[in-house]
């Protein structure tokens, strides 16, 4: 029987195929494309699947530029930490940021109860303005054409994927909003965000809790992902998250832009 790693990377990629318009081989694992987002980095990229030997960062960043050379952007993914992190160096030295991922797996109950805050599972149309509204401000700022199409990209993952949508409201306006994957016994929750004016007053746990009791229903594995080095990680481990293991990406963006 597979654990609980192998089951949470065998979803990661299926989501990714899924949702993929185009999959092509490529030296070390796979390159996924969606051509009709063109933009959407994290839609565009090579999946590194097996171990790179002796290539250097300059030898793989030239076969991702033949891979991706239509797109504006460039994007491994290594599914391994340690195969990333030996090339790490070298690709940020060409320009690469550098990500350090870990899947958190749910094992435990949470600390406390959610606050009493009004909490819905939407449809997208309603939640959308509010993941346009986060995607201006993140990284820095967002231009409104890239922050409307990563919001519409949200369209492909309903139909591929059935993504749900759990949203806390203070005085009828949705302020916390989060995402939820599910298949073959597996569910993903994603895209966890707050508006800066309302962190720091349980909305996120209240959401969560949501799609938590959701995910619970129609899974037996619940995961996430988050950013190794950021603050997160604290929230979810207090809502029952624990490690389970790590991967990195990395993610060369078109000169003057942060994110997409």
């Amino acid at each position: 029987m597979p654990d609980d790693l192998e089951r949470i990377g065998s979803f990661r990629h299926w989501i990714e195929d899924t949702t993929s318009s185009r999959i092509e081989p490529w030296r070390f694992g796979t390159a996924l494309y969606h051509d009709g987002f063109p933009d959407r980095w994290d839609s565009n990229f090579l999946r590194v699947e097996r171990p790179v030997g002796g290539a250097t960062a300059t030898e793989l960043a030239a076969e991702a530029d033949r891979a991706l050379e239509r797109l504006r952007h460039r994007e491994f993914v290594f599914d391994d930490d340690a195969e990333g992190a030996r090339v790490a160096a070298g690709l940020v030295e060409l320009g690469y940021d550098a990500d350090r991922l870990v899947y958190l797996a749910l094992r435990r109950e949470p600390d406390r109860e959610p606050p009493p805050l009004e909490v819905a599972e939407v449809d997208f149309g309603t939640a959308r303005p509010f993941i346009v509204q986060t995607n201006l401000v993140a990284h820095g700022g967002t231009p409104r054409e890239s922050a409307e199409m990563l919001a519409d990209f949200r369209e492909v993952l309903i139909e591929r994927v059935g993504a749900r949508f759990f949203a806390t409201r203070v005085e009828g306006r949705i302020v916390g909003c989060c995402e939820l994957y599910v298949g073959d016994g597996i569910a993903q929750i994603e895209s966890v965000d707050t508006l800066e004016a309302y962190r720091n007053r349980g909305v996120a746990r209240a959401f969560l809790a949501a799609a938590i009791t959701a995910a619970r229903d129609a899974a037996d594995l619940v995961f996430l992902i988050a950013d190794a080095a950021d603050w997160p990680q604290q929230l979810y481990g207090k809502l029952g998250f624990d490690p389970v293991g790590t991967f990195r990406q990395f993610t060369k963006p078109p000169p003057g832009e942060t994110d997409r």
